[in-house]
């Protein structure tokens, strides 16, 4: 069994993660079912308007960032078991055993974390449908909301990963992951761009990255900062999987 293969039934076959799949589920329908009712309250407000929003642009960049904000606590329970629970169970020689590079075992785990996609897809796609039954929806926007949130998720999955192989107990690790991605998040927030204006703080966070994505804009430099982001952290993952193995 190679190291995905065991990672992947460590997570899946976990009841709590789900558990927390179904309870996500539940409230990201409820939300956008929220976000619905809020939209036809005030539709025909909205019609008065020289160039009234459509309701892609009304219903599809909250529901993307939405998402995002309840996918930080999977992805904060799944990567925080990749290398923090190695360790806690003192698996880690194992793992680094006769290996020269390690940036494989950190892309290894990564991929047992892969199956978060399909739920993510699925959820937009039951949206794309269920939109498309109330007007006109803009596909390509659509598509490149989707494509930025698995970026986010990707970039989210590496940080979660460095975190946790700084840790030594998975509940710590967890929880790290959580507060850690929270922060980040805030980073992007309105009350702070309304309070110290448009600044560098704003571009740091991912939302500021995930929101153009979810507007339908493909901005070379979110490009690089998910993709550059998530390749730097798995490179400082791997050298800190080569100091463990110095120490081990």
């Amino acid at each position: 069994m190679n190291i995905t293969q065991k990672d992947f039934f460590v997570i899946w076959r976990r009841p709590l993660m789900w558990l927390v799949l179904a309870l996500l589920s539940f409230i990201g329908a409820w939300l956008f079912w929220q976000l619905l009712d809020r939209y036809s309250s005030v539709q025909l407000s909205l019609q008065a308007l020289p160039n009234p929003p459509s309701i892609t642009q009304a219903l599809w960049v909250p529901f993307i960032l939405t998402v995002a904000k309840l996918l930080m606590l999977l992805i904060a329970m799944t990567s925080g078991l990749s290398f923090a629970q190695e360790r806690a169970q003192k698996t880690t020689w194992y793992l680094l055993i006769n290996r020269i590079r390690f940036f494989g075992v950190v892309s290894a785990k990564m991929k047992a974390q892969w199956p978060i996609f399909i739920w993510i897809w699925l959820q937009l796609l039951v949206v794309v449908m269920l939109l498309s039954t109330g007007g006109e929806v803009n596909s390509i926007q659509m598509i490149i909301g989707g494509i930025g949130l698995s970026l986010y998720v990707l970039w989210l999955m590496a940080l979660g990963q460095l975190i946790s192989s700084y840790c030594e107990s998975t509940g710590t690790a967890v929880l790290l992951n959580f507060v850690v991605f929270v922060l980040i998040w805030m980073l992007g927030g309105d009350v702070l761009n309304e309070s110290y204006g448009l600044n560098w703080l704003s571009l740091v966070s991912p939302v500021h990255h995930l929101q153009w994505f979810a507007e339908g804009e493909v901005s070379l430099s979110s490009l690089i900062y998910f993709l550059g982001g998530c390749g730097l952290f798995m490179w400082l993952t791997a050298m800190q999987l080569k100091r463990l193995k110095k120490l081990i």
